[in-house]
């Protein structure tokens, strides 16, 4: 039997008792897994089949597409997010981000780390924004999805100051290319590496997450759900 540090990422009944789950691992990335009858196992599994919770889980191979998970030990709760319906909607987008950009069964620690500290942040009570933003520049590097920030995505000229940002571009335009079409956020690159001017303007902080939502979902082809709720969202 394997055992790795987990967090769950999704989840979907299956039969009377049972559950499917996709797990984000320390040890080897996302995988999927069936726990069965764990509806009516206190023992094994409680109630830590849920988001926000820090875990331990212990399954079993069975050469197939769904490892059969056993068992499962916490490890740390994050109750401030099941506290704040804000809170859940902005750790939710971690998790759904963490799913769209990792590939099943591809072991990525450092994609593990980064989620489960800005959880653990986020749950502290330290104002959650700059810690999300954070969170998604991080998360696209990591994954390859790193949005152009130091040069024009149309002319290649090193940016100086203040830029367009382009989605479908995927990154900063100077004003220069923009020309007289310009359109989108007039965008400082400097600002997401402030964190004191990040706390001092946190409107600005929600208008950059949202930014990188859109990126998020027109670079990767997959829908950011949460991110409808995050629109409804006020700093």
């Amino acid at each position: 039997m394997d055992s790795t540090e987990a967090l769950l990422l999704r989840k979907t009944s299956y039969r009377d008792s049972d559950y499917i789950l996709s797990l984000f691992t320390k040890d080897l990335g996302k995988i999927s897994g069936i726990a069965i009858n764990a509806k009516n196992s206190m023992k094994r599994f409680g109630a830590r089949l849920e988001p926000f919770v820090h875990l331990r889980v212990r399954f079993k191979e069975t050469g197939r597409e769904f490892k059969l998970i056993q068992d499962t030990e916490t490890i740390q709760v994050f109750p401030g997010f099941i506290e704040d319906i804000e809170l859940f909607t902005l750790g939710s987008l971690l998790l759904e981000t963490t799913d769209i950009l990792t590939p099943r069964e591809s072991p990525n620690e450092e994609m593990f780390q980064l989620l489960s500290n800005a959880l653990k942040n986020m749950n502290s009570r330290e104002s959650p924004l700059p810690i999300v933003l954070q969170f998604q520049l991080q998360a696209l590097s990591i994954s390859g999805y790193e949005p152009n920030l130091y040069s024009c995505a149309k002319c290649g000229e090193a940016i100086e100051g203040d830029s367009y940002f382009s989605i479908n571009g995927g990154g900063a335009v100077c004003f220069k290319c923009a020309g007289d079409k310009k359109k989108g956020l007039i965008f400082s690159k400097d600002f997401l590496f402030d964190q004191a001017l990040m706390e001092s303007n946190l409107e600005k902080v929600l208008k950059y997450i949202k930014l990188f939502i859109k990126f998020t979902e027109r670079h990767t082809e997959k829908e950011l759900k949460s991110g409808k709720f995050i629109e409804e969202l006020k700093s």
